[in-house]
C-alpha cells in the first residue's frame, strides 16, 4: 500500500523518468521487504557472534564478513550494516565495541574503521561518474588537515601507541569522502541504504521505549553490559535523557524527508518515509535533548513550508496521527512521566531567551564548557593546537564551534565554514535555476534546509564537524555531501536554459 499526496512539481512523474537498473528492467531486483529481512538478519546474527560465543569465533566471523564485502557489489547493503554495527542496533553494538585484532600486539581496530579503509582500496583508480561540484575546495581542506598534524608533531604529541592510533582513526573515516562518489553512482543505492537504516530507525525507538519502560535497556536485560548510561527509574523531576542510534537517527530523519521531496513515492513508500520522520521525531523528543528537538523541528518545519508543500488535508491528517501517537504514550504511565518531564525541559529554553545563560542551571555549555574551551584557543588562536597533546587535553564534543577553533584556529574555522557557504550556496543556486517541473527543485532546496538544521545540532548539542571524524560522522556525513552533489549534477540538464 502507499499512500500519495499532491505534490509541488506535479509535472515531475510526466517530464522526466530516471534510468532504471538492468535488475530492476529483468524484474530480478529483490523486493523491498526481501531485502530488509536479510539486512536484519545478519545483524541478529552478528549479535550472536560479537557476544555470545568465544571471542576467537567471533574475530573470524567478522572477518569473514569484510571480505564478503570486499568481493561484493552492493554498497549499500554493507554499508548500512557497518554503520549499524558502529552506531548500535537495540543497545548492542556501538563505538568500540565490535572490534578485532587485525595485528598480535596492537590495539584492536574497530570493525567499521576497517571497513572504511577497505571502501578506500575498492574505490581507488575508479573513474568518477560525476565530479563532486566541491571537490577543489575539499582538495584545500586536505592540504590544512595535513597542516594541522604537522603543527601537532611541532607543538608536541604523545609517541605512544595508543595516541598515534588515536590520530589514525580521527583521520581514516575521512576517506570517505574520496569514496562514496565512486562507490555511490545512482540513486537506487542511496535508496537500499535508506531502506536497510529505516529498520534500525524504527528498532531505536523500540529500544528507548523499552528503557524507559523497564529502567534498563535490552542488552543489560540479557546480561551483556551491567550497566547502560541512561537507564534510570524515570519519576517526576527524574528526566530520562538517552538516545540510540544517534547517527542514524540523524541521516534516516534527512533520508526519508529527501525522498518525500524527490520524486516522492518512485523509490521509497510515501508511508514509510512518514513514519520514519515520526518515529525518529518521537525518539528525539523522549530524549529531551534539546538542540535534537530544535534541528528536527527546524527542518520539518521548513520541510512542510517551502518543498513538500502539503495539502491542509494531508497536514490534519499527520496531526491526527500525532495526537494518537501522544494519547497512546500517555497512556503508559512511566512514559507519560517522561513526556511532561521532557515538555518542561524544553520550556526552559524560554529561560535562555530570557538572558539566563545556563537556562535555568540546565545548560553549561555557554558558560562552562565553552569560555573553558575558548580560553586554550586565545592561547594559539590563528592555527589552534592541531593534533597535539594540548588539543587532546582539552578537547570537548558539547562545544562544537568552539572546539573547531581550539583545534584550527582562525584559519581552519574559517575555511570550514566557507566550504558550508559554498555548498549551500550553490545547491540553492542550482535550485532556483530549475525548469518548472523538475523533480531536483525541491530535492536541491532540501539540502538547504536540512544543513542548517544539523548545523544548529552541532553548535547546540554535540560536535558532528571537524578536521577529524569517527566511524558515524565520516559515514553520513559522506552520505550526505555525496547525495547533495550527485543531485546538483544530475539536475544540470533541467536548468533553465
Amino acid at each position: 500500500m502507499q499512500i500519495s499526496y499532491p505534490t509541488p512539481y506535479p509535472l515531475a512523474e510526466q517530464t522526466y523518468s530516471p534510468p532504471e537498473t538492468a535488475a530492476s528492467e529483468s524484474g530480478q531486483e529483490p523486493s523491498l521487504l526481501r531485502k530488509a529481512l536479510l539486512f536484519l538478519a545478519l545483524v541478529i546474527v552478528s549479535i550472536g557472534f560479537n557476544y555470545f560465543v568465544p571471542k576467537f569465533v567471533g574475530t573470524a566471523f567478522f572477518i569473514g564478513i569484510l571480505v564478503a564485502y570486499f568481493r561484493s557489489k552492493d554498497e549499500a547493503f554493507w554499508m548500512a550494516y557497518f554503520l549499524t554495527v558502529s552506531d548500535g542496533f537495540f543497545g548492542f553494538f556501538g563505538l568500540y565495541k565490535t572490534v578485532i585484532a587485525v595485528v598480535p600486539g596492537l590495539p584492536e581496530a574497530e570493525v567499521g574503521m576497517i571497513y572504511i579503509i577497505l571502501t578506500f582500496f575498492k574505490a581507488y583508480g575508479k573513474p568518477l561518474n560525476y565530479k563532486p561540484f566541491y571537490l577543489d575546495f575539499l582538495k584545500i581542506l586536505l592540504i590544512y588537515i595535513i597542516f594541522l598534524l604537522v603543527q601537532g608533531y611541532v607543538i608536541g604529541v604523545s609517541m605512544e601507541i595508543n595516541v598515534q592510533f588515536r590520530l589514525i582513526k580521527w583521520i581514516v573515516p575521512l576517506f570517505m569522502l574520496y569514496s562514496v562518489p565512486r562507490l555511490f553512482t545512482r540513486i537506487e543505492q542511496y535508496r537500499d541504504l535508506f531502506l536497510y537504516l529505516f529498520c534500525v530507525a524504527f528498532v531505536a525507538l523500540g529500544a528507548q521505549l523499552y528503557t524507559i519502560l523497564n529502567a534498563q535497556s535490552p542488552a543489560q536485560h540479557l546480561g551483556v553490559v551491567k550497566k547502560a548510561r541512561y537507564a534510570i527509574k524515570i519519576k517526576a523531576g527524574k528526566t530520562y535523557r538517552g538516545l540510540y542510534n544517534e547517527g542514524i537517527l540523524l541521516i534516516t530523519y534527512f533520508g526519508a524527508l529527501f525522498f518525500l521531496a524527490y520524486r516522492p513515492g518512485k523509490y521509497l513508500p510515501s508511508w514509510l518515509c512518514f513514519a520514519v520522520i515520526m518515529a525518529n521525531f518521537a525518539s528525539v523528543f523522549l530524549s529531551a535533548t534539546r538542540g535534537w528537538v530544535i534541528c528536527f523541528t527546524f527542518s520539518l518545519f521548513l520541510s512542510l513550508l517551502f518543498v513538500l508543500k502539503l495539502s491542509g488535508r494531508r497536514l490534519m491528517s499527520i496531526l491526527v496521527l500525532l495526537l494518537i501517537f501522544l494519547f497512546t504514550a500517555r497512556s503508559l504511565p512511566i512514559v507519560g512521566i517522561q513526556i511532561d518531564n521532557a515538555f518542561k525541559r524544553l520550556l526552559t529554553l524560554g529561560k535562555l531567551a530570557e538572558g539566563d545563560e545556563t537556562a535555568g542551571g540546565s545548560l553549561i555549555r555557554l558558560s562552562v564548557r565553552g569560555p573553558r574551551v575558548m580560553k586554550i584557543w586565545a592561547e594559539s588562536p590563528l592555527t589552534g593546537w592541531g593534533f597535539s597533546n594540548r588539543f587532546m587535553e582539552g578537547d570537548d564534543f558539547h562545544v562544537g564551534n568552539q572546539n573547531i577553533l581550539m583545534h584550527s584556529g582562525i584559519i581552519g574555522y574559517a575555511l570550514m565554514h566557507l566550504f558550508f557557504i559554498y555548498f549551500v550556496f550553490k545547491l540553492f543556486i542550482r535550485s532556483n535555476n530549475q525548469s518548472r517541473g523538475s523533480p531536483y527543485k525541491g530535492a536541491l532546496l532540501f539540502f538547504c534546509i536540512f544543513f542548517p538544521a544539523w548545523f544548529m545540532l552541532h553548535s547546540s548539542s554535540q560536535q558532528f564537524f571537524s578536521y577529524y571524524q569517527f566511524v558515524i560522522g565520516g559515514i553520513i556525513q559522506a552520505v550526505f555531501f555525496s547525495m547533495g552533489a550527485m543531485m546538483y549534477q544530475e539536475s544540470e540538464e533541467h536548468q533553465w536554459k
